[in-house]
């Protein structure tokens, strides 16, 4: 799909322009910020599932993702990569199978009890000091932990920032997704409010067609060879399921 041909649909789909005349000028230039928006939103909302990243790191307490510097030493609770847009699911591995984390507000996380074993996380971002003396973005990911352990991660990774002539290489699947998310952005911002209600109204048909992917298209987290195993008792005692 291309970022032109979408933003062509929804402004004539709103009335914006004429059928025929061309969006241009600072009226495409708005939508290509608006279009940006909708489509970030939408992947932290878990809607797209392709940008769907995992990692493996040992860590004790947090989780870091911060792009090294030509020369810089990676230690193990340190993913090298920039921080992405969400983190989905933090799981740690009990035996052989792995243990959802529950998520948290940064507020709340130190009220849960721990017994060292991590069982809760949040995410945020920050800036810090590179070796080479740039400022750089980090993520972290703040358990309740304080052993080491191995803790799966499972992200949304940042998806492009979109110029009108670009092609965006998403499944058809995503279109109307897309084109009726920007143009509840375009009613908002040029108060389009007799389009309103029915923009929403597709934009939400379009999540509830997606949403029947979603649990094929979820991390597994879990080792269903397991259920019903009668190792079961010892992981969960292992585990602190239950605490």
């Amino acid at each position: 799909m291309k970022v032109n041909e979408l933003i062509q649909t929804a402004c004539e789909d709103l009335g914006r322009v004429g059928d025929g005349e061309t969006v241009s000028g600072d009226l495409a230039a708005s939508c290509e910020g608006l279009l940006n928006r909708a489509i970030t939103e939408l992947n932290q909302d878990g809607y797209i599932a392709v940008t769907k990243r995992e990692h493996d790191v040992t860590a004790a307490g947090k989780i870091y993702f911060r792009k090294l510097v030509l020369g810089e030493a990676q230690a193990p609770n340190v993913i090298d990569s920039e921080p992405p847009d969400s983190v989905s699911d933090v799981a740690r591995k009990v035996g052989i199978r792995w243990m959802r984390l529950r998520g948290m507000e940064i507020s709340d996380i130190r009220a849960v009890t721990s017994g060292g074993l991590p069982q809760a996380w949040t995410y945020q971002t920050t800036t810090e000091l590179a070796p080479d003396g740039t400022v750089r973005q980090v993520g972290v990911i703040d358990t309740n932990g304080t052993a080491p352990v191995e803790m799966r991660v499972f992200v949304r990774e940042k998806i492009p920032a979109y110029r009108i002539g670009d092609t965006i290489y998403l499944s058809d699947l995503y279109r109307n997704l897309i084109l009726y998310a920007l143009e509840v952005r375009i009613c908002k911002k040029y108060k389009l409010y007799s389009y309103l209600d029915q923009a929403q109204a597709d934009l939400l048909a379009a999540k509830d067609s997606i949403d029947t992917n979603k649990l094929a298209n979820a991390p597994d987290v879990s080792d269903a060879s397991l259920s019903g195993s009668y190792l079961d008792s010892y992981y969960d005692g292992l585990g602190g399921v239950g605490y």
